[in-house]
């Protein structure tokens, strides 16, 4: 019952009224969710950079090598939310949520095949991306922990994007906050060894971590199990449906092979970086989190678009979801440019911030306002390829990503920095052409529409399966 009248309420602002009123219920709490989320490896990296340059690159190359669990994640999440906000658009509300308990299943199958291949591989791997020899142990201590509990970092992820799907965003909201308070006291204890606990250093953040997630995903299962939530992980939902989990599967894969080509790219990159020394690296790994600060806000903005675009093509309303995603990039875009000026005039401070050596400094502060210029193409390629998204269509933004971040910026920035001798200067001018060029091909093809094809086609397929025995 609480459920069901929750669900009402979500619809009403979701498919109906004011868009702008709409947008905001949504990315309010959206936003800060991811903020809080990706906060996570800000205070482990403000914590690590105390240990010195050394400890923050091998925290650097170990967090960018998980990147690869959070690729998975990031798949399965995507369908996740594709599915529940068609459902929840269309109000079949036991497809919704029967739609969880295929995000689990995944989540944990996953979970066994990257926590074997992680444990065993990861010494190979660092040295495969250009790991020196003195940051290995340190680098592959962080990686082991990570990978052998990443169950919670799957089903932290795939649980909160069911809910934020289903339009119910104050939840997701709450556990992250708790998880990131936690994870505040921990990093400290387990890092420096304060009072009892043990001086484990790098490997530390990555026990802190694993604590705090694994509390938010408990949470989170409880709020569900209750009925508190738009989604009721209930009896009736605790069932394998093949169609659904096919279903989720194709809209994942092609949403992790967006993921991963991105960090491919990143990795690829991070070797060329490595090749310039352990102080190039460090200002990378830092430039790379600075970043992300400034991109996390359109990441929850992504996500609203998504849930807005995908009830209401689910709601048969698709004048509605284009005008959603237009709309909620042109309200991101008045945050990022003058969030790209402050990058601009500030960077040295922002990188002393996490390490004070004044070559990581120097070279961080050029990379940092390369970077800044191109903000507003990053958010048109992560709002609006996000809603696309969000209407099912995750081949055509998993084509757009390996064109520009393999096709044009690993060629260009090698290319550059070697060919031309141009050095890291020839690698921060192939990461911005390359964002420029997703931002542009991403915006054409959401203009022309080519995803509502995508999302008909996909949807004209539901009827061949029974997904629930009754709708609400």
């Amino acid at each position: 019952m609480k459920a069901n009248i929750r669900r009402r309420k979500i619809n009403s602002h979701t498919t109906q009224g004011n868009i702008n009123r709409s947008i905001w219920q949504l990315a309010l709490p959206m936003t800060s969710g991811a903020i809080l989320f990706n906060l996570f490896s800000l205070v482990d990296l403000f914590f690590v950079g105390r240990l010195g340059h050394v400890a923050v690159a091998a925290l650097s190359i170990a967090g960018m090598l998980l990147s690869v669990v959070i690729m998975f994640t990031m798949g399965i999440a995507t369908g996740t939310t594709a599915l529940v906000a068609h459902f929840m658009g269309s109000r079949d509300y036991d497809a919704a949520d029967n739609t969880v308990f295929q995000t689990i299943i995944l989540s944990t199958a996953s979970w066994l095949v990257m926590s074997l291949l992680g444990v065993f591989a990861c010494d190979n791997l660092l040295r495969l991306f250009g790991a020196s020899e003195e940051i290995i142990p340190a680098a592959a201590a962080y990686l082991r922990i990570s990978f052998i509990f990443s169950i919670f970092i799957f089903l932290f992820v795939g649980l909160n994007q069911a809910l934020r799907g289903a339009g119910d965003i104050i939840m997701p909201l709450k556990a992250v906050i708790l998880a990131n308070l936690l994870n505040i006291a921990l990093d400290p204890l387990f890092i420096f060894g304060w009072g009892v606990f043990p001086r484990l250093e790098v490997a530390g953040s990555a026990i802190a971590t694993v604590i705090s997630r694994a509390m938010g995903t408990l949470i989170v299962l409880i709020y569900m199990l209750r009925g508190y939530s738009a989604l009721h992980l209930n009896r009736r939902a605790c069932r394998i449906n093949l169609p659904i989990i096919t279903r989720m599967a194709k809209i994942g894969f092609y949403a992790s092979i967006q993921v991963f080509l991105r960090e491919i790219s990143l990795l690829f990159l991070l070797r060329l970086v490595s090749s310039f020394g352990v102080t190039a690296l460090a200002a990378f790994g830092i430039c790379v989190r600075l970043r992300m600060v400034a991109i996390i806000p359109a990441i929850g903005m992504a996500n609203t678009a998504a849930v807005l675009v995908g009830q209401n093509m689910g709601a048969d309303q698709p004048k509605r979801a284009m005008h959603a995603g237009w709309r909620t990039v042109w309200l991101y875009q008045a945050f990022i440019i003058p969030i790209a000026v402050i990058f601009i005039l500030f960077a040295p401070n922002l990188i002393k911030i996490f390490n004070s050596h004044i070559d990581v400094v120097r070279i961080g502060a050029v990379y940092l306002r390369f970077s800044a210029v191109v903000f507003p193409f990053v958010a048109f390629s992560v709002i609006l390829g996000r809603g696309i998204n969000g209407a099912g269509d995750t081949l055509a933004p998993a084509v757009i990503t390996g064109i520009s971040q393999l096709g044009f910026r690993i060629s260009v920035s090698y290319l550059l920095a070697l060919n031309f001798g141009l050095g890291l200067v020839g690698i921060w001018l192939g990461i911005i052409g390359s964002d420029i060029l997703q931002g542009g091909l991403i915006v054409y093809y959401f203009y022309k529409g080519y995803w509502k094809n995508s999302y008909y086609r996909y949807r004209a397929n539901l009827a061949a399966y029974p997904l629930s025995n009754s709708a609400e």
